[in-house]
């Protein structure tokens, strides 16, 4: 009885531990349904694994929901097909192997049932240990680099299918900084976790900004088009119409909802890459991201090649009171986010 006691004492006290660990760990990384708690950043996260495909989603009503979740599972899996059929990538396995991750991580329907197995796994123990009174981000990567396996293996033994789950960020504070720095992606319409990496540098040159917090940076080609932000879509609004590129760009989900709201409002929208040398003319400008939802630019800045921004870099100001355009647009896509998200748990 004695032995037993003592026993029972000390598993009693490694499972307080365990759970105090994972209480005090603020994320969630599950891969393959399989969970645990950690405190690596979603950055780390992606930087710490294999590379592949990736996408970062939000969730709606307390968690339950994520937003345009269809849309993230045809993306990822379009995403692993371009990668896949890259020839310079060192890492792309044999024919025989090739063919078996297209059919199962580069086809939507396939590579759905292990997405939703993960990312309600990872929700659901973050739910379970910190609760669901803020909404989550989460952040999903596709990889084939660590773990291959064979044409005859299971669907569920070829690549990795591993997300993040973090509290969802409050939406910055006002005023909106933006700059302009940095060229277009080689292949924008990859999402690949290489890119989290490559944008490192310019990154630290927009923290380093003097002119105060900088919220993101547009990529802009060689003729002074704008296409896209390095974790967002970008919008000028000009003579009452949202400008935006349509290719060259990675259409995201909160660009998709745009479009379909301007439809149904009459607002007119031009498939064409907003230029910089016109920053004069437009009347507001807009960045979306999942974080973000649709988020009014206030001041955007150009600054010196190589250098942060500070005050004189400023180009414009935009006013975006509540009667502006930009305003209005915001307010109308935040209202069709539960509507357009699939129940998950």
């Amino acid at each position: 009885k004695t032995h037993m006691k003592i026993f029972l004492r000390a598993a009693w006290s490694a499972s307080a531990a365990a759970f105090a660990t994972a209480s005090k760990a603020p994320y969630v990384i599950a891969s393959d349904g399989v969970t645990m708690h950690t405190t690596l950043t979603a950055k780390e996260f992606l930087l710490g694994r294999p590379g592949g495909a990736y996408t970062t989603a939000r969730t709606c009503d307390y968690g339950q929901k994520v937003f345009e979740w269809e849309t993230h599972v045809e993306r990822t899996a379009a995403s692993v097909a371009v990668m896949l059929l890259d020839s310079a990538d060192p890492n792309i396995p044999a024919d025989t192997e090739l063919r078996a991750l297209q059919t199962t991580l580069a086809t939507a329907s396939s590579l759905r049932p292990r997405l939703d197995t993960t990312v309600a796994a990872a929700c659901t123990a973050y739910i379970n240990t910190h609760g669901n009174a803020e909404e989550l981000k989460i952040t999903v990567l596709v990889s084939w680099h660590d773990r291959v396996g064979s044409a005859t293996a299971c669907a569920r033994d070829l690549g990795s299918v591993a997300c993040h789950v973090a509290p969802l960020p409050r939406l910055p504070e006002r005023p909106i900084r933006v700059e302009v720095r940095g060229t277009p992606r080689a292949n924008a319409v990859a999402k690949d976790s290489s890119w989290v990496a490559d944008r490192e540098p310019l990154e630290e040159l927009m923290r380093a900004s003097t002119a105060g917090v900088v919220n993101e940076f547009l990529l802009v080609a060689e003729d002074g088009s704008l296409l896209e932000g390095s974790q967002t879509n970008f919008y000028a609004v000009v003579d009452g119409a949202v400008v935006t590129a349509g290719d060259g760009i990675l259409a995201g989900t909160v660009r998709r909802l745009l479009l379909e709201v301007c439809a149904r409002e009459g607002i007119p929208v031009v498939l064409s890459p907003p230029k910089l040398e016109n920053v004069l003319l437009w009347e507001g400008a807009l960045v979306s991201s999942t974080s973000r939802l649709l988020l009014p630019i206030d001041e955007l800045y150009k600054p010196g090649e190589g250098q942060p921004s500070h005050k004189p870099d400023l180009l414009r100001v935009f006013e975006n009171n509540r009667h502006s355009l930009a305003a209005k647009l915001q307010q109308l896509v935040n209202r069709e986010v539960e509507a357009h998200s699939t129940q998950l748990l």
